[in-house]
């Protein structure tokens, strides 16, 4: 776990302007600020280096018409039920928490009940999870720019270990399937 990091006033200027206009040039900044261009340059490559700052490309989660589930859950080992869904393309990041939940997940799909599926035949089930709240995120307040892959490598077993062939949300039409295994009707991953 990174220690606390400390900025100045000129590094949260900095900050405050980034996340107004990303696309801020150093020149720009530099103005705004009251550093040279070389300054802003070294300031910003110092806090990317400590990881404070990241530029991502993405899919802004306001303007993208796509549904979001926060899955809330009380776990034997959370490390490991992330593990799970690393590789899956539906998996958006998955948080360890404090308090009666110790994890938290988040899925984006194009419909509820492909999200649905995810939660009925990968989380559910397995006998480390205790207890689970699942929410759908309704809209996002606020720009939410969250890294999708949209290209996933195909592959015959799906990262999830399950068979889509064989299973009931799938096979009824209530799923849109895993892109990785090619059993995939929905529009966003090809």
């Amino acid at each position: 776990m990174t220690g606390v990091f400390e900025l100045d006033e000129k590094d949260k200027k900095i900050l405050e302007i980034l996340e107004n206009d990303p696309d801020a040039s150093q020149n720009e900044i530099a103005k705004v600020v009251g550093l040279s261009q070389p300054s802003v340059g070294a300031r910003i490559k110092r806090m990317k280096e400590m990881g404070i700052v990241s530029h991502t490309y993405g899919i802004n989660l306001k303007n993208a018409g796509l549904y979001v589930l926060k899955v809330d859950i009380k776990c034997r080992y959370p490390r490991e039920l992330i593990k799970v869904f690393e590789k899956c393309p539906f998996f958006l990041n998955g948080y360890i928490v404090a308090g009666n939940k110790n994890l938290s997940l988040m899925f984006i799909g194009e419909d509820l009940s492909t999200l649905e599926a995810i939660v009925d035949q990968h989380i559910r089930p397995n006998p480390d999870v205790h207890d689970l709240e699942v929410g759908i995120i309704v809209r996002a307040e606020k720009d939410t720019v969250v890294p999708i892959k949209v290209f996933v490598n195909r592959d015959e077993d799906p990262p999830c270990n399950s068979n889509c062939m064989n299973c009931d949300y799938y096979e009824n039409n209530l799923c849109l399937g895993c892109p990785v295994t090619g059993y995939y009707r929905g529009k966003i991953w090809k």
